[in-house]
């Protein structure tokens, strides 16, 4: 059969060479015009013009040699891929108890049914992607569990096994429409109308899910940033819609766990979007899930959108720290000049220059000193610094032992408390038996003698032999360096004499050859997590050496700034400097998704926990557990496990625990998401597709006509050219043109 036409000219030189032949045609015509306009009747000038005419179309049909082109096809029998939607979007009840997966089934029931069927290429489920799947497996039982819409992606594929293999001719695409590919998203514009043409196949298209109205409110996105800093103020701005009469005033709540940080109302038109703004202050590093949700109503059909979860990481913006000294010192001065000069440190700093009994010879108006600031720094912002430094100070001249257990329980909700030693600290700054002692690191021997509590002797301190790997001593990468490296540190002046470590601390760097009641060796540098806090007591003033006096030795001045800032990086919770740690391949996931998570797991001292039984576990918010998986570290303590993701949405917790060694972190699965964000059907899309692709379109399983689903390809057999002005018949009508027009100038009297 033929399929379309075209114009063709045979004249050489083509679209020139025929102007040139057009041109000599009107002069002609123009010429002949002039001549009869002298004295001549009308109807005589009119006859003669019309020959003229005639005879300049005969000449140009001569020359030009026009062509008629017709393409010669045939059709091809071919057969079609059945590809049905199996996305979540699919299981939704608009009404009764059918669901739009179970009207895709019904579907493939009629093919599988019918002798249609033998012109079934292939059967595929669309999701996320494209998978393949069985007849009878699409016929026997609705599908609604794929992540995802992307039509765009099946019809694709189609088309490049349309072209590949020279088997495939259509499409029948089973589907409620709602896309989230990029290209038909906002429907089949031009571009996209011309990309489905270029598939060379039909596409079929059933419209399900679009008769009922859909009642529901939904959390349609929640826009915010990935970023969040610590204890500064974030937004997350949430977009909510209600369809089929569920409009009014909502509440818009924002959950971390089954706390509720905030709850925001507003006022959604029906059939319409309203957005809010929901402001909340993270508290802790690390990954933070939240979720916003809005009530669940008994009239809605998609409960899965009523709630949205999202995750931020949070980081610091700059860590702030608050620095008391008892007096100027070599040590205040090293200390406070590392904290000005790291960027990230925000550094609040007090050194008392003068106590109320040191003897001044001018009057307190004329001192230019303002009082120590003791209920702004430790009743107001106290809260607000991330590390505490105490540097040799006796808090008692400055009526603050109504503030030590404030300064404890901000310890012991999540602070961090650096005791520095010298005259004015442990013991001899008063702090023994006072709340403070509760969160040090060591346990302070009573009051008595100068001689009992300070030990003025230098010494070179040595690494805790059980410790060598711990961050807080890495002054080199392994454990022969970092002993080595310690040995050339320069001695400290002296020691604060404490009576042992506190429950559960953690003897870092230690004394050569003082020793406690318990006959452990004396710390120089003891760490603590007491309560949600930490502590860290340093007893000496005198660790200025290892910078200034190690310098002058060994021209390396670095060990001071390293230990320091690992103390302030420790105390501050680096997700990196803690021992047991765990995180999963992604922070999302879909239902009964694949969640790969690995880590490591190491002792207080940071040894690796080797060739353990690990409980790779996964909780709700409640600490409900779901799922259980064990396996074994390595011989550096690392482990990786698989567990799968619940078929439920909401925030959860991934937690890796060997008996009291635990790390944790939240992850989000999602029922809705984006695919359930929108859940209203989209038959307009479907139908322009089929429209493009010269398909056929039905809105049910029941108004699909099987015997209109055409899979033939056609293929161009070749082109026919007609002329019908190439052969003696061409000629005799310029001869008769131009002889008639002749004949009736010369009875008229012209030449």
């Amino acid at each position: 059969m033929s399929s379309g036409w075209e114009l063709e000219l045979g004249v050489p030189g083509g679209a020139v060479s025929a102007g040139v032949v057009v041109v000599l045609a009107a002069g002609l015509i123009v010429l002949g015009w002039r001549e009869t306009a002298r004295g001549m009747g009308k109807a005589r000038r009119s006859a003669l013009l019309a020959g003229r005419v005639a005879s300049a179309i005969a000449f140009v049909l001569l020359v030009s040699q026009p062509a008629c082109v017709v393409d010669l096809v045939r059709a091809i029998p071919g057969r079609f891929v059945l590809a049905v939607d199996g996305s979540r979007s699919m299981g939704i009840r608009a009404s009764g108890d059918s669901s739009r997966a179970d009207e895709a089934r019904r579907v493939a029931e009629r093919i599988a049914g019918s002798p249609v069927r033998r012109k079934l290429a292939s059967a595929v489920l669309v999701g996320h992607e494209v998978v393949p799947s069985k007849l009878s497996d699409l016929a026997a039982r609705a599908h609604a569990k794929l992540d995802g819409t992307r039509l765009g992606a099946a019809i694709r594929d189609i088309g490049q096994r349309s072209r590949s293999s020279g088997d495939v001719g259509a499409l029948l695409l089973v589907s409620d429409g709602a896309e989230l590919d990029g290209w038909l998203r906002r429907g089949v514009d031009e571009r996209a109308r011309n990309e489905l043409r270029a598939l060379g196949a039909r596409v079929h298209t059933v419209a399900v899910g679009g008769g009922a109205p859909i009642h529901d409110l939904a959390v349609v996105s929640v826009r915010g940033d990935r970023v969040g800093y610590l204890r500064t103020e974030a937004r997350v701005e949430v977009t909510v819609r209600a369809t089929g009469g569920l409009g009014g005033e909502v509440p818009v709540v924002l959950r971390q766990g089954e706390n509720v940080l905030r709850e925001q109302r507003v006022q959604l038109p029906d059939g319409g979007e309203a957005t809010t703004t929901i402001p909340f202050v993270p508290a802790r590093l690390g990954r933070m899930a939240l979720t916003v949700s809005v009530p669940h109503r008994p009239e809605d059909v998609v409960p899965e959108n009523d709630s949205r979860s999202f995750v931020v990481e949070v980081e610091r913006d700059r860590l702030r720290v608050l620095l008391v000294c008892g007096r100027p010192s070599w040590d205040q001065r090293a200390l406070r000049g590392l904290l000005e000069r790291d960027p990230a440190v925000d550094l609040v700093s007090f050194f008392i220059l003068r106590g109320h009994a040191d003897l001044t010879m001018s009057s307190q108006d004329e001192l230019a000193l303002i009082p120590f600031p003791v209920d702004e720094l430790f009743e107001e912002h106290l809260d607000s610094f991330d590390v505490v430094f105490l540097q040799d100070f006796d808090y008692g001249p400055y009526g603050m032992a109504p503030y030590l257990p404030r300064m404890r329980d901000y310890v012991l909700r999540g602070g961090s408390l650096v005791m520095v030693g010298g005259e004015r600290s442990f013991t001899s700054g008063g702090y023994h038996g006072s709340p403070l002692a509760d969160v040090l690191a060591v346990r302070l021997v009573p009051d008595g003698p100068e001689s009992e509590i300070l030990d003025p002797e230098p010494f070179v301190a040595l690494p805790s032999p059980r410790a060598l790997r711990h961050p807080l001593l890495a002054l080199a990468a392994d454990p022969a360096s970092v002993r080595a490296a310690w040995a050339r540190l320069a001695p400290v002046d002296g020691v604060n004499v404490v009576e042992s470590l506190a429950e559960d601390a953690l003897g870092l760097v230690l004394h050569p050859s003082r020793r406690l009641p318990d006959g452990g060796p004396h710390p120089l540098v003891a760490i603590r997590e007491v309560g949600r806090g930490r502590s860290v007591a340093v007893t000496s003033d005198a660790t200025y050496r290892w910078g200034m006096t190690t310098a002058g030795a060994t021209g390396d001045a670095s060990a001071y700034d390293r230990f320091w800032g690992q103390v302030l990086r420790w105390t501050s919770r680096d997700p990196e400097l803690e021992p047991a740690q765990v995180t999963t391949d992604r922070e999302r996931y879909g239902f009964g998704a694949d969640v790969r998570a690995h880590g490591v797991l190491r002792q207080r001292d940071f040894e690796p926990h080797r060739d353990a039984p690990v409980v790779v576990s996964m909780s709700d918010t409640s600490g409900r557990r779901l799922v259980t998986r064990t396996v074994r570290t390595s011989a550096e303590g690392a482990f990786e496990a698989v567990v799968r993701a619940p078929e439920q949405s909401g925030a959860y917790v991934v937690r890796a625990e060997s008996g009291d060694l635990f790390a944790e972190e939240v992850l989000v699965v999602e029922a809705g998401g984006e695919e359930l964000a929108d859940v209203r059907a989209r038959p307009d899309l479907l139908r322009a597709i089929a429209e493009a692709t010269g398909g056929t379109f039905a809105t049910s399983a029941g108004a699909l006509d099987l015997d209109a689903l055409t899979a033939s390809r056609t293929r161009v057999a070749g082109r026919e050219r007609h002329r019908p002005f190439s052969g003696p018949w061409g000629l005799l009508l310029c001869v008769v043109t131009f002889g008639g027009e002749w004949i009736l100038r010369r009875r008229w009297g012209f030449r």
